[in-house]
């Protein structure tokens, strides 16, 4: 009896144990099966995702991209397609490109957006939307990319020759590229690789012109002919950077076209240093002229005369076929001493000290900054000393003045309207704050110059910069990207301290403007005014080839003759970081070359 009812007791646990054991199963098995369905379901979200992501950068790669580098895209544009495109298990149904500005910078960005969609069931079957924005950012290709680049190698309007040649001992290293024929000297350059193993690449959009030099002789890196132009000029570029200024200064206000008096200019000095910049103005005006014996046209030549020791030297201005007082025919100047039908003139530059009194400046600022835009309205600019920061200097487009004028001179009478280019000239060493002592740039040093000229960029003939066959010193270091949009980067050859080429060569051509020894303390220095060495750590970018030294077998028939041998050598941090708002270069078709600056997704 007592054994018979145990045995019905263990029957019941085990009933009940079994009955626990069969709830637990299914517990795990409907938690499993939640898991399970769970993890699917945040599989397939993961999944559309993923798809979302990639038909959005589909999406941009096959719409946005191909319309953002092209000529159609500019900065007051923004291009919204909003068409299903079907994609990866769903569509883009969003591209937009804009213009992005960076505020502090000033520099531009491009940037496309694209929205991508993909699907996944939900728990009820219901197709639920993955949605995700996949954000580009490119930075346009500039100039500065360039250790040189040059869109016509034939001289520009101060020439007085045929061609500019690379010749012996110059050497550049870096990208080179050409709109058209580089020309070689039979005595051979170099074009030679970077110091971290970068190869040199040397293109042109014509040909090499190698006039017995040997191509493996010359070139270390890789160079090509008959490549795509590079479309030119950037004046769209120059626009921007005058659109997001941080410094405006007019050296145009004096200028009141009216009145019998001739217009009083201003020249803008600009000196760098570790704090910032000083900018210093002061007045002058084109002198004068008396007309003195003729030349061997029998025509007057014009002389300065200088009524304040702070106006500048204005040489004499020859003026086109239109003028009477010039023979009818240019022939009579060999090897054509007028580019095209304007008036050509040398440069308006005063290379007399500034003013020492205080009360003679126009303007005197010091300006505690270092970064920015620096822009000079109407006028030329001197610039030299140390930059610590990121700095672009730019002038604006030429500027119309009423020149003076004198009774003595039939031709100028009345006051003569005249335009004058508004050209940056370097009047001593433009070095980064961390250069080396002989101006090399360092790795990643993160000062940057960028020099913009409406005009030219011109070495002056300065005791700093080597005057006088290097008299008082030699050499001038530029730390610097340059580009001069109208003209050269050239030298101030035409104030010289030669026996023969200071002056007028009336029988001939024009060489000189008769100022030259004046400028270096009344010396002369015979056959030669060799000024040293141009050494550039930057970029130099120019409309025409500019001459840094004048000689045989050029018009000026001296030997080692007139200027600066060439050390050219690119600054390899302008790749990622040009100067502030710096113009970006494109295609002959108007299309822009571009690098990534930033990739990744985007919440709008």
């Amino acid at each position: 009896m007592i054994l018979s009812l145990i045995r019905k007791q263990q029957d019941g646990h085990v009933i009940f144990i079994s009955l626990i054991m069969v709830l637990v199963s299914l517990g795990f098995t409907v938690g499993y099966l939640q898991f399970v369905m769970s993890e699917r379901f945040l599989h397939l979200k993961h999944v559309a995702e993923v798809q979302a992501r990639l038909n959005s950068i589909s999406a941009i790669g096959k719409y946005g991209n191909p319309f953002i580098k092209s000529p159609l895209f500019e900065s007051d544009t923004t291009f919204e397609f909003g068409e299903k495109i079907a994609l990866m298990n769903g569509h883009s149904d969003n591209i937009e490109c804009s213009f992005v500005q960076n505020e502090i910078t000033g520099e531009f960005d491009l940037e496309s957006l694209g929205r991508g969609v993909a699907y996944y069931n939900g728990f009820g079957g219901e197709p639920i939307e993955a949605i995700h924005w996949t954000r580009v950012r490119y930075r346009p290709e500039t100039f500065a990319e360039y250790m040189y680049f040059t869109n016509e190698e034939l001289p520009g309007p101060v020439w007085y020759g045929s061609s500019v040649n690379f010749r012996g001992p110059d050497q550049l290293e870096g990208r080179v590229f050409s709109n058209s024929n580089i020309t070689m000297n039979s005595a051979c350059p170099s074009f030679v690789n970077g110091p971290n193993g970068e190869l040199s690449v040397v293109e042109t959009a014509g040909n090499f012109i190698l006039n017995g030099c040997n191509p493996d002789g010359i070139f270390e890196g890789d160079y090509t002919e008959n490549v795509e132009p590079i479309d030119w000029p950037p004046f769209e570029g120059h626009d921007k950077v005058r659109g997001v200024a941080n410094w405006v200064y007019d050296a145009s206000e004096l200028i009141t076209m009216a009145g019998p008096e001739p217009d009083t200019l201003l020249m803008t000095d600009l000196e760098f240093t570790a704090t910032g910049f000083i900018v210093k103005q002061w007045k002058y005006v084109v002198p004068p002229y008396v007309a003195v014996q003729g030349n061997a046209f029998n025509q007057p030549i014009y002389l300065n005369t200088f009524v304040h020791p702070y106006e500048s030297y204005y040489p004499h201005t020859y003026q086109s076929d239109e003028d009477p007082w010039l023979p009818a025919s240019r022939a009579s100047f060999s090897d054509g001493a007028y580019n095209n039908d304007e008036d050509w003139g040398h440069f308006d530059y005063p290379t007399y000290p500034m003013p020492t009194n205080p009360n003679d400046y126009h303007l005197y600022q010091v300006v505690s900054a270092h970064d920015g835009v620096i822009w000079i309205e109407g006028g030329q600019v001197r610039v030299h000393g140390i930059v610590r920061g990121r700095f672009t200097v730019a002038t604006s487009a030429p500027t119309t003045y009423r020149m003076a004028h004198t009774v003595n001179n039939p031709h100028y009478a009345q006051p003569k309207l005249v335009e004058m280019k508004n050209s940056i000239w370097i009047t001593g060493d433009l070095t980064y704050y961390d250069s080396e002592l002989n101006g090399a740039v360092r790795q990643g040093s993160s000062n940057r110059l960028g020099l913009l000229s409406a005009g030219d960029i011109i070495v002056a003939n300065t005791a700093e910069n080597g005057a006088g066959n290097r008299r008082l010193g030699a050499d001038v270091i530029i730390n610097a990207a340059m580009i001069a949009m109208d003209a050269s980067f050239t030298i101030q050859y035409w104030q010289n301290s030669t026996n023969d080429y200071w002056g007028l060569d009336v029988a001939s051509r024009i060489k000189g403007d008769g100022a030259g020894l004046f400028y270096n303390s009344n010396i002369s220095t015979g056959n030669n005014d060799i000024r040293g060495l141009v050494h550039i750590w930057g970029s130099v970018t120019q409309s025409n080839r500019g001459y840094l030294k004048r000689n045989t077998t050029g018009a000026y028939n001296i030997m080692n003759g007139i200027g600066y041998d060439k050390n050219y050598n690119y600054d390899y941090n302008m790749r990622d970081y040009p100067p502030p708002a710096w113009p970006e270069n494109r295609n002959a078709d108007g299309s822009r070359n571009l690098s990534i600056a930033a990739f990744g997704g985007y919440k709008p």
